[in-house]
């Protein structure tokens, strides 16, 4: 029997490449509620125009069925989640939660697991409201577990990668090379950042919907190669065929000239994914595999 799915504001970056696997899944049935400003058009797939917030419409626009999990990926802001677990009471048997991995205390260096601790003083506005209301929803969405006994899954994916990013990560690079322009490259940048692609992202929540091994636990999404600057320049160099125009800056001009760039320069921004990935038998796609199959879709996007 198909596992059915409701899918929050599944249509943009990670949703929609979450609803593009899914709907070629035959034991997946899919379900997804947004306010239809990008409009999926997948076989197989329902999708329904709502606004989360407008939670009286949200249960009536929902045919009668009963799901198997409640995958929400655009949830910020603390309520969101109390909201539609409130609405659909009793209609779901899973609430999976995409969080951040940003929900880790900076306080060392290291590489955060599932046990390492969340940022504090939310409470006096020291964590930007993004953040904070992550770490708020986790909460509440544990809360409602209190409440209700629905299991849950909470998801905490690091840099994510690859085809419909709209975040000027990536493709802030990919996007001068295609054109011409001259990329810098921070030459004296130390840091190190991990990264998940998004197809990743896509099966990894798929093995958590109706699996009990996922059922009230948190798991990080990121693939275990610590990418620097100069790794993500030479995998680019190699998907282009050859050099592109560049120059090199300190990362004090960076800074002093506000150049844009994407990652971090100075402090790691590290993460282990392992758990999941020995939870479910799971490979992580290689980085210069998945950042390829990127470049090409974002390279023929700048230069069509």
């Amino acid at each position: 029997m198909a596992k059915r799915i409701l899918a929050i504001g599944g249509s943009a970056f990670t949703g929609r490449v979450f609803s593009i696997v899914a709907s070629r899944d035959s034991e997946v049935e899919l379900h997804v509620v947004n306010r239809g400003s990008f409009p999926l058009n997948l076989d197989n797939v329902s999708q329904y125009k709502c606004d989360r917030h407008d939670t009286m419409r949200l249960a009536r626009v929902l045919p009668s069925l009963k799901f198997d999990a409640i995958v929400d990926f655009c949830a910020y802001s603390p309520g969101e989640i109390r909201a539609v677990q409130r609405a659909l009471d009793g209609r779901f048997g899973q609430y999976i939660f995409f969080s951040t991995a940003s929900v880790y205390s900076p306080g060392d260096n290291g590489v955060k697991t599932e046990d390492s601790p969340v940022v504090s003083g939310l409470a006096d506005g020291a964590v930007e409201e993004y953040l904070a209301g992550k770490v708020r929803l986790e909460e509440e969405l544990y809360e409602e577990h209190l409440r209700s006994g629905v299991p849950y899954t909470i998801l905490r994916p690091t840099f994510i990668y690859g085809p419909f990013n709209y975040a000027p990560r990536e493709s802030y690079f990919i996007e001068m090379i295609a054109r011409g322009h001259n990329v810098p490259i921070p030459s004296d940048a130390t840091a190190r950042f991990s990264f998940v692609y998004v197809v990743d992202v896509a099966n990894a929540t798929l093995r958590c919907v109706g699996d009990t091994r996922a059922y009230n636990e948190t798991f990080n999404l990121a693939a275990p190669e610590h990418v620097t600057y100069g790794r993500l320049m030479s995998d680019f160099e190699r998907c282009n065929g050859g050099p592109f125009l560049s120059h090199e800056v300190t990362v004090r001009e960076v800074e002093e000239q506000n150049i844009p760039l994407p990652f971090p320069l100075t402090d790691d921004v590290l993460y282990n994914g392992e758990k999941i990935a020995k939870t479910f038998d799971f490979s992580y796609t290689p980085f210069a595999e998945g950042m390829e199959k990127t470049f090409k879709v974002f390279y023929s996007l700048y230069t069509s």
